[in-house]
């Protein structure tokens, strides 16, 4: 059964098209990708998704009940704690919000050193916390809101090793829990190797692949990377 469903989307911020006919699902449980480069309609797709726009054509069907949205810009306030921020983010996202302890006990279970970093990062202010580190922060406390979607617009970008690792890791923990994922990324080998299918949005359109095999094999590529740069420039 599928979480959401778009059909035949089209979308112009002028007189152009900039989406036409993109149609997507995404089912319960399932980890979708969206590749594409900048400035291909990736965040575009997903405020359309959300309805923070509205498209010109086709339609949108959203069943989830709890829904959660990291977007590219987080900007929290310079002076407050991350754990406070978090805080306010869990209020506005949970039913029910959990407690930094509760939080902590269950990244812990994902995994120790993770329960240990997120501390760590708890207790400093977003003024001297990096970008990858807010960025990380913010995702992992939106995997643990037990929302059951959860769009994610490019959660690892400006994200060490050890926190893409972690990032994947969460969003692979909730789904397992019943949550839908759909996350995009410029990193195409970590969407190949993470996610359970994904498409490539390019030129206003949206492209479903299976498998990175059927990734290479359609774009004439020896590597995701050349297949990823051939999609985008193909006329």
């Amino acid at each position: 059964m599928n979480i959401l469903t778009l059909d035949r989307i089209g979308f112009a911020y002028t007189a152009e098209p900039f989406l036409e006919d993109v149609s997507l699902h995404l089912a319960k449980g399932e980890t979708v990708g969206i590749l594409g480069c900048n400035g291909a309609g990736k965040t575009t797709l997903f405020d359309l998704i959300c309805a923070l726009r509205a498209p010109r054509s086709g339609n949108i069907v959203n069943a989830s009940h709890r829904q959660v949205y990291l977007t590219q810009v987080l900007t929290p306030p310079p002076a407050l704690r991350m754990v406070d921020a978090g805080a306010l983010v869990t209020l506005l996202n949970a039913a029910c919000a959990p407690s930094h302890a509760d939080i902590l006990s269950r990244l812990c279970t994902w995994s120790p050193a993770l329960g240990r970093r997120y501390a760590e990062i708890s207790r400093k202010k977003a003024s001297t916390c990096s970008y990858g580190e807010i960025r990380s922060y913010f995702t992992l406390t939106l995997l643990l809101m037990d929302s059951d979607l959860i769009i994610l617009d490019e959660p690892t970008a400006g994200v060490d090793p050890e926190f893409r690792h972690y990032i994947w890791l969460g969003i692979s923990s909730a789904c397992k829990d019943g949550a839908s994922v759909l996350v995009s990324s410029h990193y195409t080998q970590e969407v190949v190797d993470c996610c359970d299918r994904f498409y490539m949005l390019a030129r206003g359109q949206l492209d479903a692949f299976a498998s990175g095999e059927q990734f290479l094999a359609a774009h004439q590529a020896t590597t995701l990377d050349e297949a990823f740069i051939n999609a985008s420039m193909q006329s």
